[in-house]
């Protein structure tokens, strides 16, 4: 039986986990074609993992595989789904938050017939903001806290000119709307993104950014109220032990999407 072949754009610390789990026979997939903005960078995951993939343009991946994988960053979404698009081929987005900078890019996969997997990344509950929806909901709050070295080259911090290396107390950096954050920290709250498409939109939902020089953990909480009545979730992630400024939960959310695609694919080619 084949197994699902995979492209990876952006070949950073997700992609690497993915790898390792592929590699661990966690994930019954091939990883066949490779995409970053340093070459060296791809070249390093292909011979650290064996890989019998090709490295070249988001195209020629795209062009190569039953699903691809972006992982790269905000910028590049956009060009990810439009060569998806062409190629009909489904996506899992890892950058959520460049979906919000181009809103029309759903409707139109939607309208092709194509699949953007958009996991839940480093937060749990999102089913229940989804299931709520159906009611109407009033409002839904996102509070992310992080450890400084997780938050610093923010391009929200360089404008503002807020220095953090002398914070002795947690301070709140940021309150604004989703769409706000994910420019202000596009490394950091993709989940503000993800929760945006789940509920409320991105103008809608609150997004409160707190830098903790005693935290060692990245805690995000969520609060809603609609109908349906309240709910409070708070996840506290470590980081991730090969990138500070992402959760070890986002790497795992990537492995489990990968994994749940090639299941299905299986099902249908068997």
């Amino acid at each position: 039986m084949a197994n699902m072949r995979i492209g990876l754009i952006g070949c950073g610390n997700i992609a690497s986990d993915i790898c390792r789990a592929i590699h661990d026979r966690s994930i019954s997939a091939e990883i066949v074609a490779l995409c970053d903005i340093n070459a060296s960078q791809a070249e390093m995951l292909r011979d650290t993992y064996q890989l019998n993939a090709l490295i070249g343009t988001i195209q020629d991946v795209v062009a190569s595989v039953d699903l691809v994988v972006e992982c790269a960053g905000p910028s590049v979404v956009s060009h990810v789904v439009e060569a998806a698009m062409v190629y009909h081929i489904d996506c899992l987005i890892m950058s959520v938050g460049g979906l919000l900078q181009d809103p029309s890019l759903l409707e139109t996969a939607r309208e092709r017939g194509i699949n953007l997997h958009v996991p839940s990344g480093a937060i749990c509950g999102i089913d229940g903001i989804r299931n709520a929806m159906q009611a109407g909901l009033d409002e839904v709050t996102l509070t992310t806290r992080k450890p400084i070295k997780g938050l610093k080259g923010a391009p929200y911090l360089l404008c503002k000119g807020i220095e953090l290396d002398g914070l002795t107390e947690a301070q709140v950096i940021f309150d604004g709307s989703a769409r706000e954050a994910v420019k202000a920290f596009p490394n950091n709250v993709n989940v503000a993104a993800t929760l945006s498409l789940a509920g409320l939109g991105a103008d809608q939902t609150r997004v409160r950014v707190i830098a903790d020089p005693s935290a060692t953990a990245n805690t995000h909480e969520i609060r809603a109220k609609g109908a349906f009545g309240e709910l409070t979730v708070v996840i506290s992630n470590l980081p991730s032990p090969r990138n500070p400024k992402s959760s070890y939960m986002a790497s795992l959310s990537a492995c489990a999407e990968v994994a749940a695609a090639a299941k299905v694919f299986a099902t249908r080619v068997s």
